[in-house]
C-alpha cells in the first residue's frame, strides 16, 4: 500500500493547511478571480462559508476559465465522457499528473494489483480519464496491456492468449464480457483475479454477475473527470464502502434542496473541494452523486473518510407516480435473473408511463415467465408496477457509458 497519511489531528492539519493553499491557487482562476476574495479559513468547518460550484459553472467558463495556471505550464488536457451533454475539460499540470498517478497506484495496490499481474485497460484511451490507469498498472508493478476500444471478444481473446490477470473496465461492458465468456466457453481457460470498475454506478446483483461470469474478485472505483478523473476513493478487499484519499480530497455530503451539511448515514449528494490540484483546484464542486458518509473504521486496518457505494445521480433520478426511481434498482432486478444478459433500458412516455426493455439471453425458454418474474422483482424493488418488453441479446447498444433512461415525456 502507498503511504497515506493517518485519520485524525495529523489529517486534518494537513487538509487545511492544503486547502488554503487551493484558495489562494483558485484565485488565480477567472472562475473563482471574483467569488472568493474576503473570506477567511481559520478550520475546516469554515468551509461552509465557501461558494458551491457546479457543473453549469464550467460550462460557463469553457474552455480555459477554470484554468489556474498558464497554459504553457500544462501537461495533458483531458475531459468528461459528454454522456449528459457537453464534455467538460480536465486539466493537469505535470504535478497534478504525477499525483493523479499515485492515486491510482493507491487503488490497484489496495485491491491486490501488482508485480506479477498482467493488467488490461479496456476503456477508451483517447479523452476518457480512464484511461490513467494504463500508466498507473505499470507504475504499480503490473505488465500493462492497452488494448482500448475493442469488442468483449476481442478483450476475452486478448485475455486467454495472454494470461491477462488483471483489467479495468466499466461495469456494463464487464457484463458483455461476462455473456460473452459464456457464449464463447472461455470461463475455465481465463486466468482472471481482479477487476477494478467505474464510471457507472452499479448494483450489487451486477458484481455478482460480473464475478461468476469471469471467475474476477470485483472492486468499485470513484471519481469525476473534472476533479482529476478516477482517483477519490476505492473500495478495499472488505467491501464496505469506499475509502476515500482525504490527504487529496475534502468531502461533504449535503441537503441537495438545502446545501446544508449532512452527517453520517444521510443520504445526500457528495461534494468534493480538491486539495492539490494546480491546473484546475475546484471548491465545494457539486458531483451530482447520492452517496452515504460512512464509519472511518475498517477491518482491512485502513482509516480514513469513507462513502457508500453510489446509489445513483440527482440527474438520473425520475418521479414516477410520487416515488424517486433510480436505474440502479432497475438494474438489481434485471441483474439477478440469469436467465437476462443484464442489459435494460427504462423508458417513460406519456404521462407516469414506465417500460423496461431487457434482454433475454440466447436460448432462453418461457419468455412470458420470465417477463412476469422480472415485473415482480421490479414491483418487490421500487414499489411500482411497470411494462416489461424482452429484447433478444444484442439489441440494446451503447457508445461508451450506458444510457439508462430515454424519457420520451420531454420530446
Amino acid at each position: 500500500m502507498t503511504q497515506f497519511t493517518p485519520l485524525g489531528k495529523d489529517l486534518e492539519a494537513v487538509q487545511l493547511e492544503r486547502l488554503k493553499w487551493t484558495l489562494a491557487q483558485a484565485l488565480k482562476s477567472p472562475l473563482y478571480a471574483g467569488k472568493l476574495k474576503g473570506i477567511n479559513i481559520k478550520s475546516l468547518r469554515d468551509i461552509v462559508k465557501l461558494p458551491f460550484t457546479t457543473k453549469q459553472d464550467l460550462l460557463t467558463s469553457y474552455p480555459y476559465g477554470s484554468l489556474a495556471v498558464e497554459l504553457d505550464k500544462l501537461w495533458l488536457i483531458l475531459s468528461s465522457s459528454g454522456t449528459t451533454g457537453r464534455p467538460i475539460l480536465t486539466f493537469y499540470t505535470k504535478r497534478d499528473y504525477e499525483l493523479w498517478m499515485e492515486r491510482l497506484v493507491r487503488n490497484l495496490r489496495l485491491i491486490g494489483v501488482g508485480k506479477g499481474d498482467l493488467f488490461v485497460n479496456t476503456t477508451n484511451q483517447a479523452l476518457f480519464t480512464g484511461r490513467g490507469y494504463t500508466d498507473a498498472a505499470s507504475l504499480a508493478g503490473a505488465i500493462a496491456i492497452p488494448v482500448g476500444p475493442a469488442s468483449p471478444e476481442k478483450h476475452l481473446k486478448v485475455m486467454v492468449e495472454l494470461g491477462v490477470t488483471s483489467f479495468h473496465a466499466i461495469p456494463s461492458f464487464a457484463v458483455k464480457m461476462a455473456n460473452a465468456a459464456r457464449d464463447l466457453g472461455l470461463i475455465e481457460k481465463l486466468k482472471l483475479r481482479k477487476a477494478i470498475l467505474g464510471a457507472e454506478s452499479w448494483s450489487d446483483a451486477t458484481r455478482r454477475r460480473i464475478e461468476e461470469g469471469l471467475g474476477v474478485d470485483a472492486y468499485d472505483n470513484y471519481g469525476v473527470a473534472e476533479l482529476g478523473g478516477p482517483g477519490i476513493a476505492v473500495e478495499c478487499p472488505a467491501k464496505d464502502g469506499l475509502h476515500v484519499w482525504a490527504d487529496h480530497y475534502l468531502i461533504e455530503v449535503v441537503d441537495p434542496e438545502t446545501g446544508e451539511q449532512l452527517g453520517v448515514g444521510e443520504e445526500g449528494e457528495l461534494v468534493i473541494t480538491t486539495l492539490t490540484r494546480e491546473a484546475m483546484p475546484l471548491i465545494r464542486y457539486r458531483t451530482g452523486d447520492i452517496v452515504k458518509l460512512m464509519p472511518s473504521e475498517c477491518s482491512c486496518g485502513l482509516n480514513t473518510p469513507k462513502i457508500s457505494r453510489i446509489k445513483g445521480r440527482l440527474n438520473e433520478v425520475v418521479k414516477v407516480r410520487g416515488i424517486s426511481l433510480y436505474p440502479k434498482a432497475i438494474e438489481e432486478a434485471v441483474a439477478s435473473i440469469p436467465e437476462l444478459t443484464g442489459e435494460y433500458q427504462i423508458v417513460l412516455s406519456n404521462l407516469d408511463d414506465i417500460t423496461v426493455r431487457a434482454e433475454v439471453k440466447r436460448g432462453a425458454a418461457d419468455v412470458n415467465s420470465l417477463r412476469n418474474l422480472l415485473r415482480s422483482r421490479i414491483k418487490e424493488i421500487t414499489m411500482l408496477n411497470v411494462n416489461i418488453e424482452l429484447l433478444e441479446e444484442g439489441a440494446i447498444t451503447h457508445q461508451g457509458k450506458a444510457r439508462r433512461i430515454i424519457d420520451l415525456r420531454q420530446l
